[in-house]
């Protein structure tokens, strides 16, 4: 990888901001704010993608389809990637030596087709052949921690900022980047708001899908006392009592609207990141539609999440007065403010959402399976 501080540098100049502690802010790698949904599929809009940023990949759209698909990657997270590591190469060292991907690092290419015909190359077998298919698993072996070229520990972010482009594209970060993972369109939803702009959901109470013929709107827990099988944290309940764990005035994490999210309890399922101790998730999926909004859960303060975190697939926490943690996965976009030490209340809108929000929850250092509270407050 390259020098991330003069990558650094070379964003503030475009005017944009990158990722800071996995809390990514609106904006990234993104030059000019043009990365919008596109399918995976189509080489003209990707070329329409990297026109619009003003980038020297434009003119590569059928390249970065052809050499993806042609081992079975989704293109998009490529530009995702060429977007994080030199901001679509307008990063001017990347730009002499045709590596938009920050391969080597300083590995210098005949021509940015050759850079990503052999990016499309090593992905496929150094990472996603090893089992390595998400960006969070990938991460580990593309930009480890602790390497003696990343001296500010920027490559914790690698994951949230690859992610955050990844999902402005149509991906879904927090799943396999392979093309049979991935969604194959963009669903007809509404196209993601403009970078520094606020989600039309989040803020005017009006929905971003078509299909919905009410305004979506929060949706907090009445007190449902909700369903565990056992007294354990894995199934639901708090730590100290064995009873259901609840939080008064918690509100489910998304804007509801006529057709509800979905809560995937893959709390126990194999996960890339630590989590007390156990290879398991220890997180939950609340499967939506690119672009809903996003609330807090509860007031708190925002803070980062760890690299660790982060590779689980939490990108930030809420912390509560009484120490309780909520983690949000990495959003597609954030409200202006929301940063790391900001200070939200529930029901705040936060920003918009990708296809899949991972959602954890913990309490007096453990972690809590929270989808027996968001499926009682959703009822």
């Amino acid at each position: 990888m390259f020098s991330r501080t003069r990558i650094i540098i070379a964003a503030v100049a475009l005017g944009t901001s990158l990722t800071a502690g996995g809390l990514a802010l609106a904006g990234s790698e993104d030059p000019k704010g043009s990365l919008s949904c596109v399918a995976p599929l189509d080489a003209t809009g990707i070329d329409r993608v990297l026109q619009d940023a003003g980038s020297p990949l434009a003119g590569e759209g059928s390249t970065f389809v052809t050499a993806a698909a042609s081992v079975g990657l989704d293109p998009r997270a490529l530009v995702a990637i060429a977007g994080h590591e030199t901001i679509l190469m307008t990063y001017g060292p990347a730009a002499r030596i045709n590596n938009p991907f920050g391969i080597g690092p300083g590995r210098r290419f005949a021509s940015p087709a050759d850079a990503i015909r052999s990016a499309a190359t090593l992905i496929s077998t150094g990472y996603v052949g090893q089992g390595l298919t998400t960006l969070s698993a990938i991460s580990g072996k593309y930009a480890p921690v602790g390497v003696s070229n990343d001296p500010g520990n920027l490559n914790a972010n690698w994951a949230g900022g690859v992610g955050t482009l990844y999902g402005r594209l149509g991906g879904d970060p927090g799943a396999a980047i392979t093309l049979n993972a991935q969604p194959s369109s963009c669903d007809d939803t509404a196209a993601s708001p403009a970078v520094g702009t606020s989600s039309p959901a989040a803020t005017s109470g009006t929905s971003t899908t078509p299909s919905d013929t009410t305004a979506p709107a929060l949706k907090t827990w009445d007190g449902t006392v909700p369903t565990i099988a056992s007294d354990t944290t894995d199934a639901g309940a708090d730590p100290l009592t064995g009873q259901a764990a609840t939080v008064d005035g918690f509100v489910f994490p998304l804007l509801v609207g006529t057709t509800p999210p979905t809560v995937d309890d893959d709390y126990s399922s194999p996960g890339t990141g630590a989590c007390s101790d156990r290879a398991i998730r220890c997180a939950v999926t609340v499967v939506a539609r690119r672009g809903d909004g996003v609330v807090a859960s509860v007031s708190g303060q925002l803070a980062s999440a760890t690299a660790d975190e982060q590779s689980a697939g939490v990108a930030f926490w809420i912390t509560t007065r009484s120490g309780d943690r909520f983690g949000y996965g990495p959003l597609l976009t954030y409200e202006p403010g929301i940063a790391d030490g900001a200070s939200v209340t529930a029901g705040q809108p936060l920003g918009t959402t990708t296809p899949r929000l991972t959602f954890a929850w913990e309490r007096s250092g453990s972690r809590i399976d929270p989808a027996p509270l968001l499926s009682a407050t959703l009822r």
